[in-house]
């Protein structure tokens, strides 16, 4: 896994300030995505979010923080919160994620933008390369 000098940087950063172990990141021009190791996402949110929310106001960009998991089906249901996951089958390299159907779009998100992070982040760690949500 290869990470941009400017994840680098923002992981350098959020772990001093949290205390927190950043395991992934992907910075984008919008967004900020983070993988905390299992049991640190309180850390990284803070009181009522007050860490969160300081950060959107410094990095002018949406955070979104997800808790890893060492079982591939457990970290896809992290990724995809707060979407409600039925279930999840893995099948070789392929995930099928399935969800409500009054919130497939919810979890796919706008121009897919949502899947495709899950994916990239289930690849970088997990080895899937693809995921379909049903």
């Amino acid at each position: 896994m290869k990470l941009s000098q400017d994840a680098l940087n923002f992981i350098r950063e959020l772990e001093t300030r949290t205390g927190a172990v950043i395991k992934d990141c992907i910075v984008d021009e919008k967004d900020i995505t983070i993988v905390v190791r299992e049991g640190d996402l309180g850390l990284v949110v803070g009181k009522k979010g007050s860490i969160i929310k300081s950060l959107k106001e410094h990095y002018k960009r949406e955070i979104h923080a997800y808790e890893h998991s060492s079982d591939p089906q457990k970290f896809v249901t992290n990724l995809l919160y707060p979407v409600k996951v039925e279930k999840v089958e893995i099948n070789g390299k392929t995930i099928k994620v399935s969800v409500n159907p009054e919130e497939k779009k919810r979890a796919i998100g706008k121009a897919g933008k949502k899947i495709n992070t899950v994916k990239e982040l289930a690849k970088r760690h997990f080895d899937v390369e693809n995921i379909v949500v049903a």
